[in-house]
């Protein structure tokens, strides 16, 4: 059944999603070829002999970067209204009255949230990759990507591969947590009687000062004491970032685990979709 929610949670989020990112491709497409036959040196100080093309493109990366705005902040207000929606509403009746355990139904939104998550972040990027084409060889980037491998070995004494993994990690497990600090949010903002997408946002408000101490005091211990060595000596700096970055990611495995369980006992034990 969890198949199911998923499935039927993407197609009715593709219907908006999806335009949007093939407006975004076609912008970008549009875009670099202006700047690839009318105005090469766009971002250059020399000056241009085609005022059509430079003008087109002033007004196409306006557009790119609303575009991108847009789409970001449509990604958070989709996964905010579908489960706020969904299952607090008078739409709630019927997803709670389908065969379906509630673990499925916040599992279902939250997946759903993280594909489109994964895929503006994958879009934005390949925007970047389409901007870039035809600046540089491959060969160049084989280089540079080389160059960059071994600088950072010798600085920090680390495999790149290694803090990368470690940083993508940590940016997964943040971005599950802070999806599920709304969903917690939301769920406690309907045990209110009245006024209760205020007491979600109150709510909200209050676990991000919590956290934000949680957070402040775990800096403190981990990074202050160690401020010497982040500053003289790169290896240990880099040691003590590691640190930083792998207990903040734990941190944010039992933040999201404590939201998930709230979030579906609520949604099991004090639903009130009166």
């Amino acid at each position: 059944m969890l198949g199911k929610l998923i499935k039927h949670e993407t197609r009715a989020t593709s219907r908006i999603f999806l335009p949007l990112y093939g407006a975004l491709l076609i912008l970008t497409i549009f875009t670099k070829l202006v700047m690839a036959i009318g105005a090469p040196d766009f971002f250059s100080e020399a000056a241009s002999n085609n005022t059509i093309a430079e003008i087109t493109l002033g007004i196409s990366f306006t557009l790119y970067f609303i575009l991108i705005v847009g789409i970001s902040v449509m990604t958070l207000v989709m996964i905010i209204q579908r489960f706020y929606k969904n299952l607090f509403t008078d739409e709630g009746y019927l997803m709670f009255s389908l065969p379906v355990k509630t673990w499925e139904l916040v599992l279902s939104k939250l997946l759903v949230g993280l594909l489109w998550s994964a895929v503006c972040t994958v879009m934005i990027v390949l925007t970047f990759v389409i901007f870039s084409l035809g600046t540089f060889s491959m060969m160049e980037l084989t280089q540079a990507i080389q160059a960059a491998y071994q600088t950072f070995f010798v600085e920090t004494g680390m495999n790149l591969n290694l803090f990368i993994a470690e940083l993508a990690l940590f940016l997964a497990v943040n971005t599950v947590a802070s999806i599920l600090m709304i969903y917690v949010a939301i769920a406690i903002g309907q045990l209110f009687s009245q006024h209760r997408v205020v007491a979600a946002f109150g709510a909200y408000i209050v676990i991000t000062i919590v956290l934000q101490i949680i957070g402040s005091i775990f800096m403190a211990v981990f990074a202050i004491g160690n401020l010497d060595i982040l500053i003289l000596n790169g290896r240990s700096a880099m040691s003590t970032i590691q640190w930083l970055i792998n207990g903040s990611t734990i941190l944010n495995v039992v933040f999201g685990a404590a939201f998930y369980y709230v979030t579906q006992y609520i949604m099991k034990n004090r639903l009130n979709l009166e």
